[in-house]
């Protein structure tokens, strides 16, 4: 494996890797862009071309070629193993089709050719040409059938069984797609989308990970309308976005992620050229989702069906969409359509004016609290008071904040200042609440230890004589995180090269070494300033091992007192008295 990862290592350039994924500007002797991996506005996202390596200085986040891959594509190490060394154009020496990654590939397998026999019965067979007018009748074009790979599975389950059979799949294979069952009675495979058009769930790159059947018109009643695959090696409902492989461009472009509820909500609008719109499978988001959707807009539009307003999950999802930074916004079909296909169908012009006119979050809470609870009793006042004011307490502006208190005050016949006291006393018991149940932690020692150490490597190697500098601080400083000596060590050993900096470190340094190689490199500090940052860690730290010092040699003295031991109390004493001193003269280069 390792020879396989480094001749990819060599052959790739991580700045075209990244590039294909995420947009970089270069800036000096690095390339830049804003982190995919937290939300900021200023770039702070860095990749070395000289060291090969990314660095978040904002989240982070840093590695190789690997690390980014595995992390942008929510992939296991195995996975981006096999898609870079595609794109490397190279061939893995090692057998990697064992075990669980030859289950995938199997499952993945299987359903492109189960995609392709439900999508042949849909556009060519007989079996086909009920569903397939009843899509055509929806005002989904063959083109459009193409592009999503729409099927149908007919009732003849024998007829798939036997297609996948002849391409030499086993029933074990078959079933463990999900697509397929066994039956308590007969023992015999059955197709879980039997009667029913068939969507193939396909992810952010492509692959076919699963299925979702819904039922035609005059179903029977007992056959749930809506049905997917089951959990499956490659397929979690809680990660998976419909249309996402579509639109993905689409959204980044417009920095603007439209979200519905079904298949045909997506599609019609998608169709219509409204592209940047993909669909979650039910009005309540889960965080995978919406950490996937993060990473292509900053904005998120809710297109969802009439009945979200005062749908608690679909609420709570939103709650969660605030806390990763985003814009929210939704759509309000002001009651003429029950979901954006039908508004769609009928005035696809009107849908995208709703989209434009879109409102904020806010609006939003207060709307659907009141039309869920209404403002005629004090009950139902008390209720979207409850509903609202956790969300507006949240609110960063405290002019916005503000407006949207004296606009709930309006809509329930209050004041802006009795709302106002109802949001503080309502945060006031939470607190209370939470003071109950959570003791406020102090950073440990060790982390604050760590931060300082790291910074204090990270001053020293942004130095114009790095060993230099390296040497002076050793020479009156032991670092006690063990992977800041190690560096400090090697530095001190002369084997860096500074031009080719991870050459000579051992691989389970480069990671680290590069990252704050690359951190130091990132900042810009005149040299009087960058001596005095250093002198004043160094003095901070010094002090911290003194008071250990102090504080040891205390104990000593006393327990020598008690034992009479004059030997060791002098000892002790001697220690304490100079650990003292010493601490004294450190104390003051802080200041």
């Amino acid at each position: 494996m390792g020879s396989d990862v480094e001749e990819i290592k060599k052959k790739l350039d991580i700045v075209e890797v990244i590039n294909r994924m995420l947009p970089l500007k270069k800036r000096g002797r690095h390339y830049v862009a804003c982190c995919p991996f937290h939300q900021e506005k200023t770039p702070s996202f860095t990749v070395s071309p000289e060291m090969q390596i990314f660095k978040c200085f904002g989240c982070g986040k840093g590695g190789d070629v690997f690390n980014f891959y595995q992390e942008f594509n929510h992939t296991d190490f195995r996975e981006s193993l096999e898609e870079l060394a595609k794109i490397a154009g190279i061939k893995l020496i090692n057998n990697y089709d064992e075990g669980q990654n030859k289950n995938r590939k199997k499952i993945l397998e299987i359903n492109i050719e189960v995609a392709k026999f439900y999508h042949y019965i849909l556009t060519k067979h007989k079996l086909g040409e009920t569903a397939k007018k009843y899509v055509i009748d929806r005002g989904i074009s063959l083109d459009t059938i193409k592009q999503f790979g729409i099927g149908f599975s007919p009732d003849q389950q024998s007829l798939i069984i036997n297609y996948l059979q002849k391409k030499g799949f086993s029933e074990s294979d078959l079933i463990a797609t999900g697509t397929f069952g066994k039956s308590n009675y007969g023992n015999r495979l059955y197709d879980r989308f039997t009667s029913r058009l068939v969507f193939p769930l396909i992810d952010f790159r492509g692959q076919i990970l699963g299925f979702s059947g819904r039922v035609l018109p005059g179903a029977k009643k007992e056959a749930g309308k809506y049905i997917n695959s089951p959990e499956t090696e490659i397929y979690h409902k809680s990660q998976m976005v419909f249309g996402l492989n579509l639109a993905k461009d689409s959204i980044r472009q417009d920095n603007t992620v439209i979200v519905v509820e079904g298949e045909f909500d997506m599609i019609s609008p998608y169709q219509a050229g409204i592209n940047n719109i993909v669909a979650v499978k039910g009005t309540a988001f889960t965080e995978e989702q919406l950490q996937l959707l993060r990473r292509y807009a900053e904005t998120l539009v809710l297109a969802l069906d009439a009945d979200f307003a005062g749908n608690h999950a679909a609420i709570r999802s939103i709650e969660l969409a605030e806390k990763l930074d985003f814009d929210i916004k939704v759509v309000d079909l002001l009651g003429k359509f029950k979901d954006p296909d039908e508004a769609v169908r009928d005035n696809p012009d009107w849908f995208k004016t709703r989209i434009q006119s879109a409102v904020p979050f806010w609006d939003f809470i207060i709307n659907s609290a009141i039309n869920t609870y209404g403002v005629e009793t004090n009950k139902g006042k008390k209720q979207v008071l409850d509903m609202t004011l956790p969300f507006i307490a949240r609110i960063k502006s405290e002019v916005i904040q503000s407006d949207y208190l004296h606009k709930l005050a309006t809509m329930i016949g209050s004041d802006t200042d009795s709302v106002k006291k109802e949001m503080n006393k309502k945060q006031v018991n939470q607190y209370q609440d939470l003071a109950k149940t959570v003791l406020i932690e102090k950073e440990p020692e060790h982390d604050k230890r760590d931060e300082m150490e790291e910074r204090l490597v990270v001053l020293i190697m942004g130095a114009k004589n790095i060993v230099k500098v390296a040497k002076r601080v050793s020479q009156q400083l032991q670092f006690a995180t063990i992977k800041w000596q190690k560096i400090i060590d090697l530095i001190l050993s002369g084997v860096i090269d500074w031009e080719k900096p991870l050459d000579h470190v051992p691989e389970e340094l480069k990671d680290i070494f590069g990252g704050t190689f690359l951190t130091a490199q990132g900042e810009i500090m005149e040299s009087i300033h960058r001596k005095n940052e250093i002198d004043k860690l160094m003095a901070k730290l010094i002090s911290q091992d003194l008071k250990n010092i102090i504080a040891d040699s205390a104990k000593r003295v006393a327990k020598f007192e008690r034992e009479d031991n004059e030997v060791e109390l002098q000892k002790a004493e001697k220690e304490n008295i100079e650990a003292l001193f010493k601490l004294s003269k450190w104390q003051k280069l802080q200041k």
